[in-house]
């Protein structure tokens, strides 16, 4: 079945161990697309599907089943990411019907959205808890539906941020990659959409999880309720052994060799690859070997491989299609010195941390969230954004400097130890507990964080 799917008046989702009419599930709502092959299975990201398997482990009692709200993606792209997991009703975790990722603006108003509001309102009556948080996308808000649609059942909401959207529409016409109108239109009406967006979760949520220390600080309030929260994706036995850690530092102790980066992920452009890329053209101009393998798959891929064919960097640029989350990643990953991270706006990519499991620092623009993990973890470079020449610096300081390189990998796996998926989901679970279900005594989780 697929996004198009038009059948439905019933809640649409298989139960898992429980009937239609329970209203004991975890509900949570993001807007990352995942493809629903049928009533009972869908396919997700790697690391997203080991998420929400944990977080069914977690939930135990209080929940019989976890119910996925996201958008549909087509077959195609189904089809052309092998790094899509798959998981059954069986393992307690089933996914709504929704609408397809590609939909435009106007057919999810008109066409998607009268069917979607039956959908939302029959999920969200079954929920003991619904985890969503701020729609991005403010042209086709799921994540808005479902919070409005909590607040008028007054469930108890968790409600997240993984992203400062503060500063994007600035950056993105300081690029010049939006002119005048969209710049005005995201000013104008998206931004304050958003912003309004937070300041009511703060006000209406049970829980609020904000992935960056500054919107704790600007939208918190000094609430206890506000959490500053980092969402890996690792676990402890994915973060490198002590004898592992110390093969790895043998092998960067041989000065002989190039620095060898690598970027992982999405082939987007808003991950900036491009400047990564430039960066490398820029260093080994200035007769630095350098050396950058982009892993993964995206719509990016043929203009960042004419790129490399037009600079000259065949020898020096490589890609490596995308492998499955977990071991066939990370072996790949231990060839590598150090991961490069240059969005062109505000991110947080999971894939840091699994670079600094894996015992790899990391080089990036100094984003707000980059900037709080180097002061945090020790273990990240950062440079001027968006300069693909302070980017080119700091590939050279660290390829020049290998003892530097070896201490960041001793602070990037110590960091990556302390920051388990298990570890900050344990601690909202402990949070859920306290705020949200009220089963658990106050617990001093402030003290627990990892600052």
């Amino acid at each position: 079945m697929n996004a198009s799917t038009s059948q439905e008046t019933s809640i649409e989702v298989a139960s898992a161990g429980g009937s239609a009419s329970s209203s004991n599930a975890y509900v949570i709502a993001v807007q990352a697309a995942a493809y629903r092959l049928s009533d009972s299975s869908f396919a997700m990201e790697g690391a997203f599907s080991h998420h929400l398997r944990e977080l069914r482990s977690q939930l135990g009692k209080h929940a019989d089943k976890v119910i996925l709200i996201a958008p549909e993606l087509s077959r195609e792209d189904f089809d052309s990411n092998p790094s899509l997991d798959i998981i059954t009703a069986d393992e307690g975790i089933v996914m709504a019907s929704t609408y397809p990722a590609s939909a435009s603006a106007k057919e999810f108003w008109f066409r998607h959205v009268p069917r979607l509001v039956g959908v939302i309102n029959r999920t969200v009556g079954e929920a003991v808890v619904v985890h969503s948080g701020l729609s991005h996308d403010t042209w086709r808000p799921i994540l808005l539906l479902v919070n409005i649609t909590a607040w008028l059942h007054k469930k108890p909401l968790l409600f997240v941020v993984d992203i400062d959207f503060r500063h994007t529409t600035r950056r993105f016409r300081q690029l010049g990659i939006w002119g005048r109108k969209n710049y005005l239109t995201n000013r104008l009406i998206h931004d304050p959409l958003r912003w309004l967006q937070v300041s009511l979760a703060v006000r209406l949520s049970k829980l609020v999880l904000l992935k960056g220390h500054q919107l704790v600080r600007d939208f918190g309030g000094g609430q206890a309720s506000v959490k500053y929260f980092l969402d890996t994706a690792h676990t402890a036995e994915q973060v490198l052994s002590e004898d592992e850690l110390n093969q790895r530092l043998s092998w960067l102790s041989d000065r002989t060799q190039p620095l060898q980066l690598t970027y992982f992920g999405r082939l987007v452009s808003y991950k900036g690859i491009n400047l990564a890329i430039e960066a490398i053209r820029l260093a080994r101009a200035k007769g630095k070997d350098i050396r950058l393998t982009i892993i993964g798959d995206g719509p990016e891929l043929a203009s960042l491989r004419r790129q490399v064919d037009d600079a000259g960097l065949s020898e020096a640029v490589s890609f490596t299609p995308a492998v499955k989350y977990g071991e066939p990643l990370f072996r790949l990953l231990s060839n590598f010195h150090a991961s490069v991270a240059c969005p062109l706006v505000e991110d947080t990519p999971r894939s840091a941390f699994d670079s600094m499991a894996r015992g790899l620092p990391i080089v990036a623009f100094d984003l707000d969230y980059f900037k709080d993990l180097a002061e945090m973890s020790g273990a990240v470079n950062t440079a001027a954004w968006p300069s693909p020449e302070k980017l080119a610096d700091a590939f050279i300081a660290l390829g020049a400097d290998r003892t530097a390189l070896m201490e960041q990998t001793r602070k990037a796996v110590a960091f990556a130890k302390a920051n388990t998926q298990q570890i900050w989901m344990e601690r909202r679970q402990a949070w859920l507990m306290e705020y949200v279900l009220n089963d658990a005594p106050a617990t001093n989780s402030e003290q627990q964080q990892q600052h």
